[in-house]
C-alpha cells in the first residue's frame, strides 16, 4: 500500500515537470513559423534564426527537469531544490519564448498571443508539482501506520 502512495507521489511530482518541458518544446517548435518583420534599413533575417535560441533554452530546461526527477525518487526530497527547479522551468519557458520571438523580429498576431498564454500557463503546472511536493514531504514525515 505504501509503495502505491509513493508511486503516486513520484508521478505527481514528475509529470507536471515533464509536461512543462514537452509543452514548452512544442511552443518553441511552433514559434519557428511566426511571421517576421523586416526593418527598412536591414535585410530580413534568415529563416533559421530562431533555431539557436530554441535549442539553447530547450536544452537548459533539461537541468531543472533532471533535478525534479532525481528528487522524486529520494525518500525525503529537498523541497527548496524542487521548488527552485519548477521556478527555473517556468522562467526558462517564458524567457525562452520571448527571446525566440524577438530573435528575428515578429508581428504580434493571434498565434503569438496563444503561444504566450500557453507558455505562461506552465506556471499552473508548476503549482501542481509543488502541491505534489508538499503532499510527498508530508507523507514522508508521517509515521507509517500498520
Amino acid at each position: 500500500m505504501t509503495s502505491n502512495i509513493r508511486l503516486k507521489n513520484c508521478l505527481g511530482l514528475v509529470l507536471p515537470a515533464v509536461a512543462i518541458v514537452v509543452i514548452t518544446w512544442f511552443i518553441f517548435w511552433m514559434a519557428q513559423g511566426l511571421p517576421t518583420m523586416c526593418n527598412l534599413v536591414a535585410p530580413c533575417p534568415d529563416s533559421d534564426v530562431r533555431v539557436a535560441p530554441a535549442l539553447l533554452f530547450g536544452g537548459m530546461m533539461l537541468a531543472p527537469l533532471a533535478a525534479v526527477i532525481l528528487m522524486s525518487v529520494v525518500r525525503s526530497p529537498a523541497g527548496w531544490l524542487v521548488s527552485l527547479s519548477f521556478v527555473a522551468l517556468v522562467l526558462l519557458a517564458v524567457v525562452g519564448y520571448v527571446v525566440i520571438s524577438f530573435s528575428g523580429g515578429f508581428s504580434a498576431d493571434a498565434a503569438w498571443l496563444i503561444g504566450l498564454l500557453v507558455t505562461c500557463g506552465t506556471a499552473a503546472l508548476a503549482y501542481v508539482g509543488t502541491v505534489a511536493l508538499r503532499r510527498k514531504t508530508r507523507a514522508a514525515t508521517l509515521p507509517n501506520r500498520r
